[in-house]
C-alpha cells in the first residue's frame, strides 16, 4: 500500500486559502514584489533575531516585524522528517565540503545584493522595475554561461 501522497495542485489550493485566511482575518500583508525565497526569509529571521536581542535596527519586511519568518527551518525540518518517513534519510560524506559551503555563501549574498530570489526578480520585471529587468537579464546571461561551463567541463571528463 502506498503512504499518502498530496497532489501539487492539491497543495498549492491548500496554500493559497491559508493564505487567504491569513490576510482576511489576521491582517498579514505581504510586500509587493515578496514571495518564497530561502535568502530573503534567512535574513529576515536573522535580522529580527539580531535586533530583538541586541537592539540593532536591521532592515526587515513589514511582515517580518509582524511574524517570525521562519520559512528556512521549516523547509530544513519538513525535508529531514520527509526524508525519515520515506525511508531516503542517509548521511553522505562530502567530497569538498569547504568549496561547497563557499559556493553557498556566494549564492546567498549575492541573493541579498539583488534584494532576493529569482521568483521575485520576475515579479519585479512585470511591475516594469529596471533593476528586475536588468536582475532578469543577468540572471538569463548567468544561466546560460554556467550551462555552458558545465557542458565543457563534463565534456572533457568524459
Amino acid at each position: 500500500m502506498r503512504r499518502g501522497y498530496l497532489k501539487p495542485w492539491v497543495f498549492g489550493i491548500i496554500a493559497g486559502s491559508m493564505i487567504v485566511l491569513a490576510e482576511a482575518f489576521a491582517g498579514f500583508y505581504p510586500p509587493a514584489a515578496y514571495s518564497f525565497c530561502l535568502t530573503c526569509h534567512t535574513r529576515d529571521l536573522v535580522n529580527t533575531f539580531m535586533n530583538g536581542i541586541f537592539g540593532a535596527h536591521f532592515q526587515t519586511t513589514i511582515l517580518a516585524r509582524r511574524i517570525l519568518m521562519l520559512t528556512s527551518p521549516s523547509v530544513l525540518l519538513g525535508a529531514l522528517i520527509a526524508a525519515h518517513g520515506y525511508g531516503e534519510y542517509r548521511r553522505q560524506k562530502s567530497t569538498h565540503p569547504l568549496r561547497y559551503f563557499l559556493y553557498g555563501l556566494v549564492i546567498m549574498t549575492f541573493g541579498i545584493l539583488i534584494f532576493g530570489c529569482p521568483t521575485r526578480i520576475v515579479i519585479r520585471t512585470g511591475y516594469g522595475d529596471f533593476f528586475g529587468m536588468v536582475a532578469l537579464a543577468g540572471m538569463v546571461f548567468g544561466i546560460w554561461l554556467g550551462t555552458l561551463l558545465i557542458r565543457r567541463r563534463w565534456s572533457r571528463s568524459v
